[in-house]
């Protein structure tokens, strides 16, 4: 009979320092990047002839919430940690319009990726209870992702359609706002979007 300590347990005794590594390694990577640098690009834009509205700029939590004072103390207790917005406009003929006409576009850095989906989920909630918001699916994006549509009439009587795409990489939460005529601005063109800036999340988290 082989006695307790032999060389099965010897064995995994040396293998243990191995398996605790390779446990690190299956641990995704946390951003420490500045999130400017994830936000999508005025090149990445899909359309032509938009320019820069709002510059990519630092935003604090009062900014994200939007003056919801209940997000924004949550995004700072989830450990938000940094932020950056940026928004392109085109001028285009509003009634015969298609795709979208105003792009926002926002990146936020929490200090970890428990923090970060506490964030995303605090956004979800505030998203959903807008007025008119319509959820759906968004398909695989990141590791949480979630989308609405909200359709109000402009002073034209010509209906207009906001579309927000939220979703989470890591410790990473990114937004992605798509505004333009309903029926010229779908849920596809905010989504191809989220993925160019999903793309720029990837090139800062260091591997």
């Amino acid at each position: 009979m082989r006695p307790i300590g032999g060389w099965s347990v010897r064995v995994l005794a040396a293998l243990m320092p191995m398996i605790a590594v390779a446990a690190c390694a299956s641990e995704p990577a946390l951003s420490t990047a500045d999130p400017l640098r994830s936000l999508l690009t005025i090149d990445q834009l899909v359309a032509p002839d938009f320019t820069v509205s709002v510059a990519a700029a630092h935003v604090g939590a009062t900014t994200l919430a939007g003056g919801d004072p209940t997000l924004a103390r949550a995004l700072m207790s989830d450990g938000l940690e940094s932020a950056a917005s940026v928004e392109y406009q085109r001028g285009v003929d509003f009634g015969t319009s298609n795709g979208p006409i105003d792009v926002v576009a926002t990146v936020e850095r929490f200090g970890g990726t428990a923090g970060a989906s506490s964030g995303y989920i605090a956004t979800v909630i505030h998203l959903d209870a807008m007025q008119g918001a319509v959820p759906t699916s968004t398909g695989p994006l990141g590791d949480q992702a979630h989308a609405i549509s909200v359709v109000r009439s402009t002073q034209a009587g010509i209906p207009a359609v906001e579309i927000t795409v939220v979703w989470r990489t890591g410790n990473l939460v990114n937004m992605i706002v798509a505004r333009g005529r309903y029926g010229g601005t779908r849920l596809n063109d905010a989504l191809v979007l989220a993925g160019l800036q999903n793309q720029n999340d990837s090139g800062s988290t260091p591997g």
